[in-house]
C-alpha cells in the first residue's frame, strides 16, 4: 500500500540523512507537564535559541517508547491465544481487537499473526484513546513484522520470539486518529500490513531487533539492540530477573545524549523518565497513558 511505502521511504530517507550528519543512534532541576499550552521548562527553552522544548523531548521519548511498547503488547497477547492450542506446526491465523484501560484511559489496537511451524509474520495499528492532554496529542502506531520472525518452543512451556520488528509511531492531534483495515493477502511473507491508523500528521520510522521470551505464560527476558527511528533516536532494552519477576528497563538516546529511561514490570506497567527535566509518565500495558 502507498502509507506503507511511504513510511517505508521515511525510514530509509531518515536514517541516511542521521547517518550522513554523523549522528551515531544509539538537569539539574524538576519540571513536571502540566496540562497548560507549554510547560515551565518549555518557557525557559524558549528564551535559547533553537534548543529543544521539554515538550518536545517528551514527544519524542514517547514516540520511542510507544514504538516498542506497540510490538511488545501484541506478542504477549498472540504468546498467551497460541500457549494452549495444539498443532503447532500447522498454518495459523489469528485476527484479534486488543482494548485495554489503565488509568482512565483505553489503548485501542488491532492485529494479525499468520503462523507456520516456527515461522510467523504479524502487523498491528492502534492508538490512544484521548491522548495526553499536557501535550496535546494523541499517539498511535503501526508495527509488525513481515518476514523473518521466528517462534520456537520447548516441553517445558518456553517459548522464544525473535524478530526484526519494523513500523512507525504517529501522532496527531486529540480526537484525530482512528484503526481502518488495509487490504492484503494474510501471507508470511506478507506483502502488506492488515491494519493502518488513520489521521496522524507525523510519522516516526522504526526498525528493531527484539527477542522475547515467554514460561509458562509469563515474560521473562526481553532484549532490544540499537533500534533506530527516523527522527535520529535510538533505544537498548534489557531485562533483570529474579525468582519473583522481571524488570524491563529502556535506555532512550539521540546521539550522545539520552532523551529518557524508562522502567516496567513483566505486564508493562510502570514509569518513564525525560531525562532533561525528570517529568514522568506512566507506562500502563508498555504504552505511555498520561502523567
Amino acid at each position: 500500500m502507498a502509507r506503507l511505502a511511504a513510511l517505508a521511504a521515511a525510514a530509509l530517507a531518515g536514517l541516511m540523512l542521521a547517518d550522513c550528519a554523523g549522528g551515531s543512534f544509539g538537569q539539574a532541576g524538576l519540571s513536571l507537564p502540566t496540562d497548560g499550552v507549554q510547560t515551565v521548562s518549555d518557557a525557559a527553552d524558549s528564551l535559547v535559541a533553537h534548543r529543544t522544548t521539554a515538550s518536545q523531548k517528551a514527544q519524542a521519548a514517547i514516540a520511542v517508547t510507544d514504538g516498542f511498547g506497540s510490538f511488545v503488547r501484541e506478542i504477549g497477547a498472540d504468546q498467551r491465544s497460541l500457549a494452549g492450542r495444539a498443532g503447532r506446526n500447522v498454518a495459523a491465523r489469528t485476527l484479534r481487537d486488543y482494548t485495554v484501560e489503565r488509568d482512565g484511559k483505553r489503548i485501542l489496537s488491532a492485529s494479525e499473526l499468520v503462523q507456520r511451524g516456527r515461522a510467523y509474520c504479524q502487523s498491528g495499528a492502534g492508538y490512544l484513546a484521548g491522548g495526553i492532554p499536557s501535550l496535546d496529542r494523541t499517539f498511535g502506531w503501526q508495527s509488525g513484522v513481515f518476514s523473518g520472525g521466528s517462534r520456537g518452543t520447548d516441553s517445558r512451556g518456553s517459548a522464544i520470539w525473535s524478530a526484526n520488528a519494523s513500523g512507525a509511531v504517529l501522532q496527531g492531534s486529540i480526537g484525530s486518529l482512528s484503526i481502518a483495515p488495509n487490504a492484503h493477502t494474510a501471507a508470511c511473507p506478507a506483502n502488506a500490513p492488515a491494519f493502518i491508523v488513520r489521521g496522524g500528521t507525523s510519522a516516526n520510522a522504526f526498525t528493531m531487533p527484539i527477542s522475547m521470551e515467554f514460561r509458562r505464560g509469563e515474560l521473562v527476558n526481553l532484549s532490544v539492540v540499537n533500534a533506530r527511528f527516523a527522527s535520529g533516536d535510538t533505544l537498548e532494552v534489557a531485562t533483570r530477573s529474579d525468582r519473583q519477576s522481571a524488570q524491563v528497563r529502556g535506555v532512550i538516546m539521540n546521539g550522545r545524549s539520552e532523551l529518557g529511561t524508562f522502567v516496567t514490570n513483566a505486564s508493562g506497567d510502570g514509569t518513564l523518565t525525560i531525562t532533561s527535566s525528570g517529568a514522568q509518565y506512566t507506562i500502563g500495558d508498555w504504552i505511555v497513558v498520561g502523567i
